[in-house]
């Protein structure tokens, strides 16, 4: 799952919800129910997320792992 692995990587970084939803230009609620699986990511919204992380789309794949 997406959210579930963008999730993680903010945690692991110590990167807040706040911060994302401000440099995506939404509201942290619906950051944060797109998080949670309660909203459904839209792909723009999924390539802005990675463009404001510096991530490549790749790195948020199911089943990926990192060399």
């Amino acid at each position: 799952m997406l959210a579930q692995s963008i999730n993680e990587y903010l945690k692991e970084r110590g990167i807040k919800q706040t911060w994302l939803a401000n440099q995506i230009g939404v509201p942290v609620t619906t950051l944060n129910g797109i998080i949670n699986g309660k909203v459904a990511m839209k792909a723009d919204m999924f390539i802005e997320i990675c463009r404001v992380l510096d991530e490549p789309p790749e790195k948020f794949a199911e089943g990926r792992k990192e060399a």
